[in-house]
């Protein structure tokens, strides 16, 4: 018997159940199976539920909003049935997705956590129960308790996220990484706290941020246009002038990098694209001065090639680059 069942799986999404691995197991089998296979068993669990109300708003207001559009097209004949219509456009929906939300309970319990997470080469913006705008970047992972915004405001952070919180005074906002907290009322910040990078770095736009040890021993405070970085491998830090605006680029997609190490480059190209880059021959004194918009990965690396001379291949998501 599959572990996987294409209407289990339908049905954990649509009631916002579904765990990273079930929803990536969930895109394969829709990119593969027959449309009438999938328009069935949407039917099937469409008939049996009441509501589609547990559907996350914004994925339920995608959906809508594509049938209206393929409603109200002149090149459509309209004579589908409601269902398949709503069907073709979830899976859709599906197929592309590149953030989500899920529950680390599972059918009809009370959740203890809410997890919503970006893909790689993807990125989503979140609206926190207390009001508090989150821009999370790809390849990040952002969790909160059920009962926050009564008991806390703590956030834990793996990978980048802008934040806009929402001032209270009486309730800190905590957002937690794997070795420090950032602690504030209401202000607006950026978060660098991927686990597989060196350092975690924090930079504040507005505002006044308090850096702590996870025991909440004080670090540092930081200003407006100020930086920290944190080392992780022996919890030292510095605070630097920034330009904060430039640090949250990312939120309006644009990644800009000034005298920046080829490392550093290619990682954040990785993420970026949400591809795997190989490199050889690298030099790390090579630093890259640039900004990115809306050009593709090739496009990037024939720019690139023209200041260091490079061999490169792409290969679905998979890149390898070699210098000459």
């Amino acid at each position: 018997m599959e572990k996987f069942p294409l209407k289990d799986l339908l049905a954990l999404f649509l009631y916002e159940k579904v765990t990273p691995e079930e929803f990536r197991k969930l895109k394969e089998i829709v990119k593969r199976s027959p449309n009438g296979e999938l328009d069935g068993e949407l039917k099937s669990i469409w008939d049996e539920m009441d509501s589609v109300a547990s559907m996350n708003r914004e994925i339920k207001a995608e959906v809508l909003a594509n049938i209206h559009l393929q409603m109200l097209s002149g090149n459509k004949r309209i004579f589908f049935r409601r269902i398949k219509m709503v069907a073709a456009v979830l899976l859709s929906v599906i197929i592309s997705l590149g953030s989500y939300f899920y529950f680390s309970g599972k059918y009809r319990t009370i959740p203890e956590e809410f997890i919503i997470m970006a893909e790689g080469g993807q990125k989503t913006k979140i609206l926190l129960p207390d009001g508090t705008r989150v821009w999370l970047n790809s390849d990040s992972k952002l969790s909160y308790a059920s009962d926050f915004n009564r008991n806390n405001r703590l956030v834990k952070l793996d990978g980048e996220a802008f934040f806009e919180v929402e001032k209270n005074t009486d309730i800190n906002f905590t957002v937690e990484t794997e070795c420090v907290n950032v602690v504030v009322h209401g202000t607006a910040f950026n978060v660098s706290a991927y686990k597989k990078d060196p350092v975690i770095e924090i930079s504040l736009l507005k505002g006044v941020v308090r850096l702590a040890y996870p025991d909440n021993t004080l670090i540092t405070g930081l200003y407006p246009n100020q930086i920290a970085s944190i080392s992780k491998k022996n919890m030292k830090w510095k605070v630097q002038s920034c330009d904060a605006e430039m640090e949250c680029l990312w939120t309006q997609n644009k990644l800009k990098f000034e005298n920046a190490p080829a490392a550093e480059v290619f990682r954040k190209l990785e993420r970026w694209y949400g591809v795997n880059i190989s490199v050889e021959n690298m030099n790390e004194k090579i630093l890259y001065g640039f900004t990115l918009k809306s050009e593709s990965l090739r496009e990037i690396l024939y720019e690139i090639n023209k200041i260091t001379p490079i061999v490169y291949k792409i290969n679905g998501e998979e890149a390898s680059i070699t210098y000459k």
